[in-house]
């Protein structure tokens, strides 16, 4: 399995907090965050609302491609659908139900 097609573990931080980690040399951000959405949501990648209605995954990619350093402080958080999403640049994806709150 490569890790483009990997799935991340249901880790959880908390009770309405999913978890995963990723390595961006292995695996695209915008990629991490439709599956992390998906295994919150119990649902298909597919099924998903597609993540451009969002943001631009490319714009996404690039920022955390050019970022992903151990010591790395971006982060982006943005509403997907019901669902908050944190992307870190050391490579944690958070998906809450629930609004981003900044």
């Amino acid at each position: 399995m490569s890790g483009s097609d990997r799935r991340p573990d249901r880790t959880s931080d908390g009770p309405d907090t999913l978890h995963a980690e990723f390595d961006w040399g292995s695996i695209s951000p915008s990629v991490a965050v439709v599956q992390t959405v998906a295994i919150a949501a119990e649902q298909e990648a597919i099924e998903l609302s597609p993540l451009i209605e969002t943001l631009d995954p490319d714009a996404l990619d690039q920022l955390f491609v050019h970022s992903a350093e151990p010591d790395s402080a971006v982060s982006l958080s943005f509403q997907l659908g019901e669902y908050a999403v944190t992307v870190t640049g050391t490579g944690d994806v958070y998906v809450r139900t629930g609004s981003v709150h900044l």
